[in-house]
């Protein structure tokens, strides 16, 4: 089923448009959890409560792409949720997401503190979009999926040395393009 009938029935508060998201994307949105959480019940879980939350806000949101707006959803949730985690078990963070690695792209310590969201995701939708699709999808996986080095060369078919070189230019050019738009 394509996305526009997803959506539609989805506006429509039809629910099967629920069982054709989990069809169609479930598999790549539990892996997301699953890189977050790294308990398959936890991710299970969480997939869950983002099919929830995916159904709460479409309406009134309208996404243009309907597996990124589940995905980040999945992310932000499983983010959310290891975050609770730690915090009430009291632990020594045991995971270094590697979207911390871009804080040095930023002027400062703190992203949200610093920008408004849509407008550095914009920024960010822009960068993404002049690069080279190869580089474009290393990127992603690293800091969208979460995915480690070895994954993505596994994933893409080349060396590992070409994933880490790939990943390093991107995050200098993203770097830099932020300097050059303020930030």
């Amino acid at each position: 089923m394509e996305d526009g009938q997803i959506l539609r029935m989805l506006l429509d508060r039809n629910d099967e448009a629920l069982r054709h998201l989990a069809d169609k994307y479930g598999a790549a949105a539990l892996k997301i959890a699953s890189s977050v959480l790294k308990d398959r019940r936890d991710a299970e879980e969480t997939l869950s409560d983002a099919y929830l939350a995916v159904w709460n806000s479409i309406p009134p949101d309208r996404p243009e792409v309907l597996c990124a707006y589940l995905y980040k959803t999945v992310r932000n949730l499983a983010l959310h949720r290891l975050d609770a985690e730690m915090t009430d078990k009291r632990k020594i963070n045991r995971l270094t997401t590697p979207i911390d690695e871009l804080g040095d792209c930023f002027a400062g310590g703190d992203v949200e503190a610093e920008v408004d969201e849509r407008q550095l995701s914009a920024l960010i939708d822009s960068f993404l979009s002049g690069l080279d699709a190869d580089d474009r999808r290393m990127f992603v996986c690293r800091y969208f999926c979460n995915m480690k080095y070895v994954q993505i060369a596994k994933k893409f078919g080349v060396g590992l040395s070409r994933v880490k070189m790939s990943v390093k230019r991107t995050k200098e050019k993203l770097r830099v393009f932020l300097k050059k738009e303020g930030y």
